[in-house]
């Protein structure tokens, strides 16, 4: 009984710290619906970065979803280069930029990174 009192005390701990190590994702950000965010970091000189897996959608889906979202946000798309299994886009707006990096994994799971950055 105390084995397993303890073992779902460190499990809850683990969680919580490995939860608040990541930094709040800013609006400026954008974030598939069914993403699993893995990793979430402010970086030294105002930038971000994120990482998630995403299961359930398509390489086009999540490129055509990026854009629209980066283009009502005024972004200009400068790069956007795919081929089967990875898409490429970068967007720009004055002193900003955003790279976006869709590659299919194993077992269907999509990693989804953004990196943000300003000059």
């Amino acid at each position: 009984m105390k084995t397993n009192i303890m073992l779902v005390l460190t499990t809850a701990v683990f969680s919580i710290t490995a939860h608040a190590a990541q930094d709040p994702v800013p609006d400026i950000i954008f974030v598939p619906e069914n993403a699993k965010v893995i990793e979430a970091e402010q970086k030294r000189r105002g930038g971000f970065e994120l990482e998630a897996d995403v299961s359930g959608s398509s390489l086009v889906e999540l490129s055509e979803e990026a854009k629209a979202f980066y283009t009502r946000m005024g972004f200009e798309l400068r790069r956007d280069r795919s081929d089967a299994d990875d898409v490429e886009l970068v967007f720009v707006k004055e002193q900003e930029s955003i790279e976006i990096d869709i590659e299919l994994e194993h077992n269907e799971i999509i990693e989804f990174s953004v990196d943000y950055e300003t000059r």
